[in-house]
C-alpha cells in the first residue's frame, strides 16, 4: 500500500525582510524537476487550504505516447489495448509489428480511429500505424457532453417504442446504429475524467473540480447503459410479428420512464434536490408497473420466440428506470458535493 508519509518533509517558515515568508524546497524533488537558479514556479492555493507548486506551467510538454506492440492475430486485444491507452490520456498511439502488417489489422486500426473521438491516423509504414489526436480535450464540456448522450438516447429508446408499435424494422435497425455514438462520447467524457485527475490545470481550464467531474462521468455511464438497452430493445422487434395486446402497456410504461429520466436529468442539471427526491420515489413505484408487464406475458399465445423477445424488451424497460433511477440519486449526492 502506497503511502504519502513516506515522501513527506517538513520545511519551517521563514520571515525575510519583515513581510515575506519563505520556505525552502526539497532538494531531491528540485533535482527530480530539473529546476534551475532563476527558473519561475506556478503556485497556485486550493479550496482546501494546500498550495500546489509547479514547476512546468507554460512550458512545452511532450505529448505522452503509447506503443501498442501487434504480436498477435486476436483484433479484440488490439481494441481492448487500444480504447485503455486513449482513455488514459495518450495524445500519440503507435502500432508496432515486427513484420508487416495485415490489411485486416490496417482495417481494424481505421475502424477504432472512426470509433472514438478525436485520434487521426497520421502516419503509415510497412510495419506501423501512428494514430494522434487532434482534438484540445479541454474544448470538449463535460456537460454538453452528457447533454448530448441524454438527447441521443432518449430519441433511440423513443424511436425504438414506434418501430415496436408500427413493426418498422428499418427504424429498429437505425435505433442500434446510433448506439456507436453514445459509446463516442462516453469515451470522450472518461478520458476527460483522467485527464482532470492527472492534471489540476486542466480541470481548472475546464471549470470542473474532480468530484464534480464524477459525478459527470457516473450520469454518462448511466445513461450509455440506457442507449444499449434501447438498442436491444430494437434488436427484439424483428421476432414480433402479431401485434401483441401487450404493445400498448409497454408503451405506456416506456413512457412514463422516459419522463422519469427527463426529470432526473433535468434535477442534475439545476442541482433541485426536491425535484430529485420526486423522481427517485417515481421511479421506485414504477417497479411494480413493470413486475406487472413481465406477469402478463405468461397469459400470451405466441411463439416462444416472441415471448423470450417480449420479455427481453420489458427487461430493457426495467434497466432502463433503473438507471434513471441512479441518475436522479447521482443528482441528490451532486447538489451536496457542490455546497461542500
Amino acid at each position: 500500500m502506497f503511502r504519502y508519509h513516506n515522501l513527506m518533509e517538513t520545511r519551517k517558515v521563514q520571515i525575510t525582510g519583515g513581510s515575506t515568508y519563505i520556505i525552502s524546497l526539497p532538494k531531491k524533488w528540485v533535482e527530480k524537476v530539473g529546476i534551475k537558479n532563476g527558473d519561475s514556479l506556478v503556485l497556485l492555493p486550493q479550496s482546501d487550504g494546500t498550495l500546489l507548486i509547479n514547476p512546468k506551467f507554460g512550458k512545452e510538454q511532450e505529448r505522452p505516447k503509447k506503443m501498442i506492440d501487434i504480436d498477435f492475430e486476436e483484433s479484440e486485444k488490439m481494441v481492448r489495448k487500444f480504447i485503455g491507452a486513449y482513455l488514459a490520456g495518450f495524445n500519440i498511439i503507435e502500432f508496432k509489428a515486427k513484420n508487416r502488417l495485415s490489411p485486416e489489422i490496417r482495417q481494424k486500426i481505421r475502424e477504432l480511429t472512426h470509433n472514438v473521438i478525436g485520434p487521426e491516423i497520421i502516419d503509415e509504414l510497412m510495419d506501423s500505424v501512428t494514430v494522434r489526436d487532434l482534438l484540445d480535450s479541454s474544448d470538449f464540456s463535460l456537460k454538453k457532453g452528457v447533454r448530448r448522450m441524454h438527447l441521443i438516447a432518449r430519441e433511440m429508446h423513443k424511436d425504438a417504442i414506434i418501430a415496436l408499435n408500427e413493426g418498422d424494422e428499418n427504424l429498429a435497425k437505425d435505433v442500434e446504429s446510433r448506439d456507436d455514438e453514445v459509446d463516442r462520447l462516453y469515451w470522450m467524457i472518461a478520458k476527460q475524467y483522467n485527464l482532470i485527475l492527472k492534471d489540476i490545470f486542466f480541470a481548472d481550464k475546464m471549470e470542473i473540480v474532480p468530484i464534480e467531474a464524477l459525478s459527470y462521468l457516473l450520469v454518462a455511464r448511466a445513461i450509455e447503459r440506457i442507449a444499449d438497452h434501447a438498442k436491444k430493445l430494437a434488436s427484439n422487434i424483428e421476432n414480433l410479428h402479431d401485434g401483441s395486446t401487450i404493445i400498448p402497456k409497454i408503451t405506456n410504461a416506456s413512457d412514463k420512464i422516459i419522463k422519469v429520466l427527463d426529470s432526473a436529468m433535468n434535477a442534475f442539471y439545476g442541482n433541485r434536490f426536491e425535484d430529485a427526491n420526486d423522481t427517485v420515489n417515481k421511479a421506485k413505484e414504477m417497479a411494480s408497473l413493470i413486475q406487472e408487464l413481465m406477469e402478463g406475458i405468461t397469459d400470451l399465445k405466441g411463439s416462444a420466440i416472441e415471448t423470450i423477445s417480449l420479455a427481453y424488451i420489458i427487461d430493457s424497460l426495467e434497466r432502463t428506470r433503473s438507471y434513471a433511477l441512479d441518475i436522479a440519486e447521482i443528482a441528490i449526492n451532486h447538489q451536496f458535493t457542490l455546497e461542500s
